[in-house]
């Protein structure tokens, strides 16, 4: 393990709006160079999820639509409609609704890349963007808790391509310090929430024909949509307004040449498949363009799947390959693996969901990917944005024991296997041969293949 991930939290650094923690500065800086010392290369993160609550305060309580108690679970329980006008949401500055909040996500950028630029070379502007969108705008689950509110989701999506674009060329002026004395000052991209989309097929009101287009619609949106704007210079407002693909020709297909080529890598957070459908709700609503809805916890769900994580995802190993080839064949870009990994409290599918992933990355390599690292998701038991720090949600190598006041750490059998695979890896390119990889399925397992149902990429 020659690399760590950590993330900046903007909230610390500036608290307030004209006031920046200096303190705080110094406090990173102190990680980042015993991180240096201890041989680890820093992948740092700008932006992951939070924002200070002079940026967006979420909205404490929503004006209830009389209809919302006729709605079915889970909606019922959802805020619709507009916060009231006392509401703190609108002293703050609304979040990434808000264009302002670009500017001043690029002078916290600023401010960071100055004083860390001689520790760090590899930056993450945004941790995923289209899972902020999706979370805060679309399901209502992340701040600032928005449901199907397509209005603002709109906005908050082009904001995200600005700052993203504006972090990017920041950090490409800023940073002319070599860190690791590699020859290349900075690299500079964002970690983008990468799924494969399959149609759910046990649907009892639509039939499978509008679940494939709805899974189609989702793949595009989550997975093209970023990259083809901070890569071609995309901004493809017709499929926003009318959901329609590929249409080039569309007076609202429009180009920014400011945005072309403002990634030097793209980074794939992947974790499993998703099964979509059409959703009568969600289509009638302002944000029908995320195209369908998924299937979160297939725990409680009668469609077919492969096997699953804790929290009832699919894993489904050769999505990692599908996205890396994705992105080599659709933009020729570099590929980081910034997170992979799953919940497992009890480490009975890490190691075989490590070896299983790894394969298919190689593969990936083998076909001509650029591929630039893995980092597993997580070192340590992290807190999980949506389940906190619920037993069902244990992502990490080692496993801490937080009834222990001391929060003892114990290493998983996962922390086992990917340490192998290091030590069986080339010294020369890093890259484990086959017939390792198959001495580590025999001794440990891998994850079946669950053929994906029309996927679309």
């Amino acid at each position: 393990m020659n690399a760590i991930r950590i993330s900046i939290e903007w909230s610390r650094i500036q608290p307030k709006k004209n006031e920046w923690d200096y303190e705080a500065l110094n406090h990173y800086k102190t990680m980042i160079q015993s991180m240096r010392e201890k041989k680890l290369n820093p992948v740092v993160t700008l932006n992951h999820f939070t924002l200070p609550l002079w940026i967006s305060t979420p909205p404490a309580e929503f004006l209830r639509k009389n209809y919302q108690k006729f709605m079915p679970h889970p909606f019922r329980d959802l805020p619709l409609g507009e916060p009231s006008q006392s509401d703190p949401y609108w002293k703050s500055m609304r979040g990434w609704e808000n264009q302002e909040t670009v500017n001043m996500f690029i002078s916290y950028v600023q401010k960071v890349v100055s004083e860390l630029k001689d520790l760090v070379d590899l930056w993450i502007t945004i941790n995923e963007p289209l899972g902020v969108i999706l979370g805060g705008y679309m399901a209502g689950i992340y701040p600032p808790g928005f449901f199907l509110n397509g209005k603002r989701a709109k906005k908050a999506l082009h904001n995200l391509i600005e700052a993203h674009v504006g972090a990017y060329n920041t950090i490409s002026d800023i940073d002319d310090e070599d860190a690791d004395g590699d020859g290349i000052s900075k690299q500079v991209g964002f970690a983008h929430l990468m799924v494969v989309a399959k149609p759910v097929i046990n649907n009892s009101i639509f039939n499978r024909g509008t679940n494939i287009e709805a899974a189609k619609r989702f793949s595009y949106f989550m997975n093209d949509y970023f990259i083809n704007a901070v890569t071609k210079g995309v901004e493809d407002i017709n499929y926003l307004n009318t959901k329609r693909i590929g249409e080039e020709d569309s007076k609202d297909f429009l180009m920014h040449n400011e945005w072309k080529d403002k990634t030097d890598f793209i980074g794939i957070n992947y974790y499993r498949s998703l099964y979509i459908f059409r959703s009568i709700i969600a289509s009638l609503s302002s944000a029908s363009f995320m195209g369908g809805v998924p299937i979160n916890d297939h725990e409680s769900h009668k469609q077919p799947h492969g096997i699953l994580n804790d929290m009832g995802w699919e894993l489904y190993p050769k999505g990692l390959y599908d996205s890396i080839m994705s992105i080599q064949n659709k933009w020729n870009k570099p590929v980081f693996v910034t997170e992979n990994g799953l919940a497992d409290k009890d480490d009975k599918l890490r190691a075989k969901f490590i070896i299983s992933h790894i394969r298919h990355l190689k593969k990936g390599i083998e076909g001509g990917a650029k591929v630039m690292g893995y980092l597993h998701w997580s070192l340590l038991d992290n807190y999980e944005w949506q389940n906190a720090y619920d037993s069902k949600s244990r992502f990490g190598l080692f496993k801490v024991d937080r009834k222990d006041k001391s929060y003892q750490r114990h290493i998983t059998q996962g922390a086992e296997v990917l340490k192998k695979i290091i030590s069986l890896s080339s010294k020369d390119d890093n890259i484990i041969s086959n017939s390792s990889l198959e001495q580590l399925e025999d001794e440990f397992g891998k994850i079946p293949e669950s053929e994906a149902l029309n996927q679309y990429r």
